[in-house]
């Protein structure tokens, strides 16, 4: 699923993990790396890793569009206890 996200604003990311078997759990750690294209040079891409808090059953991470140039960029969320990470696209736009 394709996210669209405005340039300039600041994306709040909340994510839950759950076992094989539909079971939430509680993760010891959790990062997502938002891999983009800078506004400064579109032609090249940059990964950001950002540490996620743990808030009630979610992880919370902040980034900000604007460093991005428009168009699409991707995110992957890993945690300590999930072997696949979770993926999704963000549409940096006007």
């Amino acid at each position: 699923m394709t996210i669209n996200i405005q340039t300039g604003s600041t994306v709040e990311f909340a994510v839950a993990f759950f076992s094989s078997v539909n079971v939430l759990i509680v993760p010891s750690s959790a990062t997502i790396t938002v891999n983009y294209p800078p506004s400064s040079n579109y032609l090249t891409t940059v990964s950001c890793s950002i540490g996620m808090t743990p808030s009630g059953q979610y992880w919370i991470a902040s980034w900000g569009s604007g460093v991005a140039a428009l168009g699409l960029s991707s995110y992957s969320v890993v945690s300590s206890c999930q072997v696949t990470p979770t993926t999704g696209t963000l549409r940096i736009t006007n």
